[in-house]
């Protein structure tokens, strides 16, 4: 758990924080300028804290045992429950997003295999048999990370 001061600070200055906080990491152009900003602005604990708490959400949206993501994650099922209860059971802002997410990930790998079969042709043209595994491997890692 992070550590903060217990000393408060006033409600109008953390607004005003918290929206520098905003305009700074919604000025990045692009992943890896963001990735620039995290390492920046946050300790490599707090951005492992971070990352492993969406996770938690985003596998308890795919409906991933608590028990697999404990250990996967090496984080307590009190914590998960914790998250589960805290934002996956009251639908929050986080877990919307992460659904259009994967509603749109769904979407684009149904056009991408709609169209892989209609462009790859394994023995009638050359070259087609690497895009044929290329393309079958994708489909067996989707379904291991979904």
């Amino acid at each position: 758990m992070a550590r903060i001061s217990k000393k408060q600070v006033d409600k109008k200055l953390l607004t005003k924080i918290y929206k520098l906080f905003y305009e700074v990491f919604s000025r990045y152009e692009g992943q890896e300028d963001f990735l620039l900003i995290m390492d920046d602005i946050l300790s490599p604990t707090e951005k492992i804290m971070l990352a492993k708490r969406l996770a938690i959400i985003y596998l308890l949206i795919k409906k991933v045992d608590y028990r697999d993501i404990a250990d996967t994650l090496k984080v307590s099922t009190a914590t998960i429950l914790f998250y589960a209860t805290t934002f996956y059971k009251r639908n929050s802002r986080v877990v919307n997003i992460i659904n259009k997410m994967l509603k749109k990930e769904k979407a684009l790998n149904f056009l991408d295999d709609f169209f892989a079969s209609f462009m790859i042709h394994p023995g009638v043209y050359i070259g087609h048999w690497q895009l044929y595994r290329d393309h079958q491997r994708k489909q067996e890692d989707r379904k291991t990370l979904g």
